[in-house]
């Protein structure tokens, strides 16, 4: 294996002095990884040590070194003499020209993933589907803003042959700076809702500043468009002005990734695309279906065979919080209850397609009772109380057995229901977790969404410890 950075090439990308002149001097001193967290280093890690309002990370420099860290690189001359580092004047300036320098080596296909939601499961499925073609490298976790970025780039191999990078934003600028450095060859923009439109005039706003992704794409690189998307025309007029070939999917007649059909089953989705027939996916619902089509089409650009692909997206699980179906088992009861796991996160365009996705797959368990727990939707301002209304309807549809809303928003929804729905409030998802084992009974079908910040996931992590219930897992 071949060593991730030399001493050289630091020297090259951040423009660093050695003042002991024995940065990496030892015997087999090689760089296999970069890391900023002395917590999670590993042996022959390069050590950044970042600084923050409220962090500094030369005070980790020998925990780092006692871990087997190769090298350090810091922003004190003292400490570069002390501890034989690379010194540069900023660190995490260093970081990003690491990852602009990384970037720059790289000869694979770099494809770059953004949208309203959506973009982390792309991004995994993306990732798992291009391992059987190629050394596949790829943000981690919620690892999509400027450090993220300039983090999984720096760790990026020249030996590689494909980078999926997801990009995220709360504010319009914010991507352009990501993809100038991701410099992608690929882009896909899942869709485009009013997430995060607290900090912006409208949803007009929130489709330019996803659009900024073209502004780094290399020459003759391709824009993968979903045509099924409201913003679908705007958008392709500014991927045509960064001169992208366009690559649509979706269920129009231009699309050359054209989905026919999707199908709710009891477990998963079928789903039928171009001339492929009845491709089963075991555990993703509607909305899953969709991206795992949009992972099609990457594979499609790159000229590969579809069907490796297909094959390993059929099998994949969802990422936590994401659409996971999980069934709870209760000790002295052989009746099971269903989980829809939804609780990482929520925007309005979010929350309606999985209420509607639910709608659609309760009719495949007509004898469990239906309950829907949801939280708040944050980020909104001035939308807020309107885009939580919106969800009336719908609700209304559904009909659920029993409503459960976390926050103060949320609340609001009870007042406007049409139809007499036994109904429950709570403002703190703590509260809600104390009476939890009242509610959570055998033969349910329970949807669990919100924004992150209500904390519904912290029900998963109760359910999974508790000892009223044997045990929590994946229905497939």
């Amino acid at each position: 294996m071949n060593p991730l950075w030399n001493k050289q090439e630091l020297i090259e990308a951040t423009g660093a002095s050695d003042p002991s002149n024995k940065f990496l001097n030892k015997i087999n001193s090689n760089i296999f990884g970069v890391s900023i967290n002395e917590r999670t280093i590993k042996k022959n890690d390069l050590f950044i040590a970042l600084k923050g309002p409220k962090f500094d990370g030369h005070n980790f420099i020998e925990s780092a070194l006692k871990k087997g860290a190769s090298g350090v690189i810091v922003s004190d001359h003292k400490i570069a003499m002390k501890f034989n580092a690379l010194h540069v004047m900023d660190t995490m300036d260093a970081l990003i020209k690491m990852a602009k320098f990384s970037r720059n080596r790289f000869k694979g296909k770099t494809i770059c993933i953004t949208g309203s939601s959506g973009k982390t499961s792309t991004r995994y499925m993306a990732m798992e589907a291009l391992q059987n073609y190629g050394e596949t490298h790829g943000s981690e976790g919620n690892n999509n803003n400027l450090l993220g970025l300039s983090l999984t780039l720096a760790r990026l191999s020249s030996t590689n042959n494909f980078c999926v990078l997801e990009l995220g934003m709360n504010h319009g600028g914010e991507i352009k700076k990501l993809t100038k450095i991701a410099s992608p060859n690929i882009t896909l923009i899942t869709n485009i809702s009013n997430s995060h439109i607290a900090n912006f005039k409208n949803e007009e706003e929130i489709a330019e500043a996803k659009s900024e992704i073209f502004l780094g794409i290399k020459n003759l690189g391709i824009a993968i468009i979903n045509t099924d998307e409201k913003w679908c025309d705007f958008i392709t007029s500014k991927a045509k002005k960064a001169n992208a070939k366009i690559h649509f999917f979706g269920s129009k007649s231009v699309c050359e990734t054209k989905i026919l059909k999707i199908e709710n089953e009891l477990n998963g989705t079928n789903v039928y695309f171009n001339n492929k027939v009845n491709w089963h996916l075991n555990n993703f619902n509607y909305l899953q279906a969709i991206n795992a089509v949009s992972v099609i089409a990457i594979l499609e650009v790159l000229n590969l065979d579809v069907n490796q692909g297909m094959r390993t997206i059929s099998n994949l699980k969802p990422l936590p919080g994401r659409g996971d179906m999980l069934t709870i088992s209760f000790k002295e009861n052989n009746n099971n209850s269903i989980i829809i796991d939804d609780s990482y996160n929520a925007n309005p365009s979010s929350m309606q397609m999985a209420l509607k996705n639910y709608y659609r797959s309760k009719l495949q368990f007509p004898n469990l009772k239906s309950i829907i727990i949801i939280g708040d939707m944050l980020e909104l301002g001035k939308h807020s109380e309107e885009m939580h209304q919106n969800l009336v309807p719908i609700i209304n549809k559904i009909q659920p057995n029993l409503l459960i809303t976390v926050g103060i928003e949320t609340k609001q929804i009870i007042t406007n229901l049409k139809i007499n729905l036994k109904c429950c409030s709570y403002l703190e998802v703590e509260k809600l977790i104390i009476d939890l084992p009242k509610i959570i009974q055998p033969n349910q079908y329970i949807l669990l969404k919100g924004s992150n910040g209500t904390g519904l996931w912290k029900i998963i992590k109760f359910i999974k410890n508790i000892n009223n219930f044997q045990e929590i897992d994946n229905v497939a």
